[in-house]
């Protein structure tokens, strides 16, 4: 590969409390990794540690307890310190934080996530200001480390709206793009070379997995 092509690898966390519960996490409701999250980060560092053409140059994570754990499970064969970053949370929620998914059905009449034109609740990001966040996010990333392997350790949605660099033109709106979110743990890949353009090299790539339960992967996070 190009010296001159930056690799970013972006890591749903392990399967967390929350999805484990159904319930919508923010920063201060995270619950962290549930033990099968803890399992499926653990045979992502295995993976990961046994390829050294993966061997990050960096490790971002975003500011989310379930992100963090899961990020200081599989660099700690590095020796390296993830760096957080409060730009690569998952959407957040507002008001509705910390309650349950059939909680929020009951009060707002809609399932979670099923509207991206208005904030989840009040206080909460509206899936355009969410898509305009991880963009710009993503964007920091290649051209900080340009040239650079980098991990972003990170959740469901920021992936999700990843992918709309697959396709010129695409909405941020999440619930029309051709992608289910990413399983926990699972690994997708961009290559940006020197002039700027993106290519996806793989998404939702979860072959660690093998053996080890599911988690949901129905449930951004």
């Amino acid at each position: 590969m190009s010296s001159d092509v930056t690799r970013m690898i972006l890591i749903r966390h392990g399967q967390s409390a929350s999805n484990a519960g159904g319930w919508l996490s923010g920063q201060d409701t995270c619950g962290g990794l549930t033990d099968l999250g803890v399992a499926q980060a653990e045979a992502l560092r295995d993976r990961l540690a046994a390829d050294p053409s993966m061997t990050p140059d960096v490790v971002l994570v975003s500011t989310m307890r379930r992100a963090v754990h899961t990020a200081e499970i599989i660099s700690e064969p590095l020796g390296m310190v993830p760096e957080q970053h409060a730009d690569l949370m998952e959407r957040t929620s507002g008001e509705a934080e910390g309650m349950k998914i059939a909680e929020y059905t009951a009060k707002y009449g809609i399932a979670p996530w099923t509207d991206w034109a208005n904030p989840l609740s009040p206080g909460g990001e509206s899936g355009h200001d969410f898509g305009v966040r991880v963009l710009a996010a993503t964007d920091r990333v290649v051209n900080e480390h340009r040239g650079k392997t980098v991990w972003v350790i990170c959740h469901g949605g920021v992936i999700m709206v990843s992918a709309v660099r697959r396709w010129p033109g695409a909405s941020n709106d999440l619930s029309r793009l051709p992608v289910t979110s990413p399983q926990n743990t699972s690994v997708s890949e961009w290559h940006v070379d020197g002039e700027g353009n993106w290519q996806m090299a793989s998404f939702n790539d979860q072959t660690h997995l093998v053996g080890i339960t599911s988690g949901a992967a129905n449930i951004t996070g």
